[in-house]
Formats: C-alpha cells, sequence, structure tokens
C-alpha cells in the first residue's frame, strides 16, 4: 500500500530519486580511469560560481567563501566588484556555456540556488515491504520530468565546471557539490533555507574607493525582471520615482535612478547611474556612488540587501512577507524600514 508523502518530507525523497537517477545516467557511461585533463583555467584554485539571486548571495554566500579567499584562493563570479582585489576570476565564457546549458534543461537561478520551475510538481509515496530478514522500499513520482531535468542538469554543470576549472592540486570540497546541487524543492520545506544571515568581514573595494566619486544624493532604483518564476516584485516606477522626488526636494540634494536596463527602468529626464558608452565596470561605479548615498528608496530585491551591507538608509517598497528581511536583522543590523503604502495616514487632532 502506498504511502503518501506530506509536504514536510517530500524533499528529501526527491533528493533520493535525484541520487538514484544520477547514478543511473553516469553508470551508463563506459568505464574511464584515464586522468581528468586540466581544466582550461588550471593551476588556480577557484571556487565554484554562485547561480542565485544577488540578495541570498550577500546574506550567506560572500561569509561562507570569504575564509577560502583569505588563503590564497579564487572565485569564478559574474559580481567581482564585491569580492576583494584579486581574489576573482573573470570567464564570462564559463557562464555564457553554462547559461545556455541550463537554459536548455529549463533551469533559472533563483533565491538561494538552481530551481526547475513549478515548486511543486505531481504526487510522491512510498511502498515498503519489510521481514525479520530482508526488506524494500519504493518511491513513487506521478511526474518525474522535474527530477529528472534537475538530475540531467546537475550532471551537465558539475562537468562543464571540471571542464574548466579541474587540477590535480584541487580536490572536491563541500562547497563544491552545495553550490553545483539543486535545493530543496518542496513549499512544505520552505524551498530556500531562511536562517540568521552573516555579513562578510569586508566591504566591496569601490564602495571603501570609488573609482568615480559624486555629490551627496538620494538614491532610488526601479525593478523591471522578467522572471518565470512568478514572483511579484517588479516596482511601481511612477509611484516610486515620485516619492524619491520628494524625498530629494525635502532634504534639498539631487536624485540619482540607480539600475542597470536588463533588470531596472531608466527614466528619461533623470540623472542615472548607467552609461550605455561605458558598460564596462558599471556595478563598480555604482558601488563608487553608493558611498554618497544618503538614502534609498530600494525595491524588494537584492539591492535591499546590498543597502543592509552598506549600512546605507533605505526605505523599501513592498516585501514578499513579513519575515523577507528578517534574517538581515541580528548580525547585518541594517539601516531598513518597509513601507506599508496600504496604511492610512495619522490622523491629526486639533489641539484643545
Amino acid at each position: 500500500m502506498a504511502v503518501p508523502i506530506s509536504k514536510g518530507i517530500r524533499a528529501p525523497a526527491e533528493q533520493l530519486y535525484r541520487a538514484v537517477i544520477k547514478n543511473f545516467f553516469l553508470n551508463q557511461e563506459p568505464a574511464n580511469d584515464a586522468p581528468l585533463p586540466a581544466g582550461r583555467l588550471n593551476g588556480e584554485r577557484v571556487l565554484p560560481p554562485y547561480f542565485g539571486e544577488m540578495g541570498f548571495e550577500i546574506r550567506y554566500h560572500l561569509a561562507q567563501v570569504e575564509p577560502w579567499l583569505r588563503h590564497g584562493w579564487k572565485i569564478v563570479t559574474r559580481r567581482p566588484a564585491f569580492y576583494p582585489e584579486g581574489s576573482t576570476v573573470a570567464a564570462p565564457e564559463f557562464f555564457a556555456a553554462a547559461d545556455k546549458m541550463l537554459a536548455d534543461y529549463g533551469v533559472v537561478g533563483s533565491h538561494g540556488g538552481l530551481h526547475v520551475p513549478p515548486k511543486e510538481v505531481g504526487d510522491i509515496g512510498i511502498d515498503h515491504r519489510f521481514d525479520q530478514k530482508t526488506g524494500s522500499i519504493t518511491v513513487n513520482l506521478s511526474e518525474i520530468r522535474k527530477v529528472t531535468a534537475q538530475s540531467m542538469a546537475e550532471i551537465a554543470i558539475r562537468k562543464l565546471f571540471l571542464e574548466w576549472f579541474h587540477s590535480d592540486a584541487r580536490r572536491l570540497i563541500d562547497l563544491d557539490r552545495f553550490q553545483l546541487s539543486f535545493l530543496s524543492s518542496a513549499v512544505g520545506n520552505l524551498e530556500y533555507r531562511y536562517t540568521v544571515a552573516v555579513p562578510p568581514s569586508f566591504l566591496p573595494p569601490s564602495f571603501v574607493t570609488p573609482p568615480e566619486p559624486t555629490r551627496a544624493h538620494v538614491g532610488v532604483q526601479l525593478r523591471n525582471v522578467i522572471n518565470i518564476m512568478h514572483q511579484v516584485r517588479n516596482s511601481d516606477p511612477e509611484w516610486m520615482l515620485a516619492k524619491a522626488k520628494e524625498i530629494a526636494a525635502h532634504l534639498g540634494i539631487e536624485l540619482l535612478v540607480y539600475g542597470h536596463p536588463d533588470g531596472c527602468i531608466i527614466p528619461e529626464g533623470h540623472r542615472n547611474s548607467w552609461d550605455a558608452a561605458r558598460p564596462d565596470g558599471h556595478m563598480a561605479r555604482e558601488l563608487g556612488y553608493l558611498k554618497s548615498c544618503r538614502i534609498m528608496l530600494a525595491p524588494n530585491s537584492g539591492w535591499a540587501d546590498l543597502m543592509a551591507w552598506l549600512q546605507i538608509p533605505a526605505l523599501v517598497e513592498s516585501a514578499g512577507g513579513p519575515g523577507t528581511f528578517e534574517p538581515l536583522r541580528d548580525c547585518f543590523k541594517p539601516r531598513l524600514a518597509v513601507l506599508d503604502r496600504g496604511a492610512r495616514p495619522p490622523v491629526r487632532k486639533p489641539m484643545p
């Protein structure tokens, strides 16, 4: 008799199924005892890439890899401006190949890691038979396309990492398996591990020493991301821009719109951080501008986490839930306030 699995324990069953699939497909390949060839960037002890969102990179990933970087390791990353000078490896061709591979399997980098949407697919149950000498457990999935895609994508992305970064002096570490694996996909497991966030001991070099200083200003970012995870987190650009202008006028300083056109709205007629003539170094310049930001009107995104890391006062447009930024509270001690746009203004009683 099949026993239905609750949402609270379905993730381990999915992981077991993925392990079985991966072993099956890997064992179809002929045995080969020949040593792996050196990776394209052989000679460097390189940490695996982070594929999740910027906010979770700030909350968890930077502090997690800091001990390795302090001992001479390097990291391949999309955001080198976040990391100490000399600790990153530029590998745009690797990320281009990885992005194509993940897209072929329908994989997205969302929150803290890799995912295949939707969150829940099909039913999971268990058949078990035991006696005093033997036993068997059968995991039944009504839909296996998702876990199969996850399994095949894990195999492919790990092979790609070895192709680029394998070195005889470099053995597998737990961080490799963690970064190049799929996280829990069950809603009952909250899907992403929300826990106390730990900041790194360093700040971005371009924030400490701005490459292009600017005047004191109020900042605003207007998020506009096409996200197949169907998360409603984009900004209300008219409202955000109007409020940011009011704040700037109240403080008597100028307004600066932050963002990149691939993920933000860059309104005409306002000074902004994006320079189409200088796409390279955009993030480093923005980090330098933030040194002079007195207050930021931020969307519900990793941009708010960045403000927490840099200790910039920020008014966050919204939050997905009451605990969205709670993990930052204890260690980051952020200067954030989430706006309640639905709240009524206070009623001012006349003086007696």
